[in-house]
């Protein structure tokens, strides 16, 4: 694994912290106080927990380990030299005529100067087209991003997540996708019988119940916050947009990449195979199909 800076450590190490204080609360401190009264239940209950526990670092490491896919480093290679020019002249234009519509946006009072070509720029199409990345000297297919933290371009970029410490993209959003669902699995288990025992006729004494109050707290926000991100994700996955194209406003009303059913919109990149829906199992090369990937806004 590479970690692509010190403050990325640090993120993934306080992620792996709160993912075993709260397995270390609710299996050694809450279940033991349930097996008094319920012992066949809290067995199970312990067991399909673990399993969970499992799957979450499984999902967790494969997002983190895995490429996000990267445009092929031979990819300008294939092009002929006029049409790469015409490529990176495009580019240029195209980089030109954004930043200008930005400034556009955010100077409203004052007047910019954008010719009539400008005027006709259609950003939809622009994104359908390769261009060219400067800083990594190669070929960049539609959907395809630089990200400024890893330095290098993403297939189907959706965005730099620190928590994985790692883009997410084409191969790995699926990952990232299943981490959240198996840690919010986890977190409203933890949540809904320590809370129901808090409120009953509960056996907690001292330090265990202490501890199990503020694991019911912790995982209370998690599950607010981490539930409101999946839905984020599981949404624009459904529309097939990524996070980055989300602050396209064009794209809200004209989405080229969306297809006629929103099963296929998921299949881009859960996959075919519905086990793979479920299991972060890593999905064979050939099985992957890339798409033409992107426009660097």
């Amino acid at each position: 694994m590479k970690f692509q800076n010190p403050k990325g450590i640090l993120s993934v190490i306080f992620v792996y912290a709160i993912i075993l204080s709260e397995y270390y609360v609710f299996v050694f401190h809450y279940l033991p106080y349930r097996y008094i009264n319920n012992s066949e239940s809290t067995i199970l209950i312990g067991i399909e927990f673990t399993l969970i526990y499992i799957m979450i670092h499984w999902a967790y490491i494969q997002a983190q380990i895995q490429s996000p896919g990267h445009p092929s480093p031979d990819l300008a290679k294939n092009y002929q030299e006029q049409t790469l020019e015409e490529i990176k002249n495009r580019t240029k234009k195209h980089s030109e005529i954004i930043q200008k519509k930005r400034k556009q946006k955010l100077m409203k009072k004052y007047e910019l100067a954008i010719d009539e070509e400008d005027e006709i720029f259609d950003i939809i199409q622009a994104m359908q087209l390769d261009s060219y990345c400067f800083k990594c000297k190669n070929v960049k297919q539609p959907r395809t991003h630089h990200c400024k933290e890893c330095n290098k371009c993403i297939l189907r970029m959706d965005h730099h997540c620190p928590w994985v410490n790692n883009c997410i993209g084409l191969k790995n959003h699926r990952f990232f996708c299943q981490f959240i669902i198996y840690a919010l699995l986890c977190m409203s288990q933890c949540f809904i019988f320590i809370t129901i025992d808090l409120f009953g006729d509960t056996q907690l004494k001292g330090d265990s119940k202490f501890l199990c109050q503020m694991c019911a707290l912790t995982c209370l926000l998690l599950c607010l916050s981490m539930g409101t991100l999946l839905a984020f994700h599981l949404y624009h996955i459904s529309k097939n947009v990524t996070t980055v194209e989300f602050h396209i406003e064009e794209m809200k009303t004209d989405n080229p990449f969306s297809k006629s059913k929103i099963i296929d919109n998921f299949k881009e990149l859960f996959g075919t195979e519905y086990i793979y829906w479920i299991l972060p199992l890593t999905e064979k090369e050939s099985k992957i199909k890339i798409k033409h990937d992107s426009f660097e806004l």
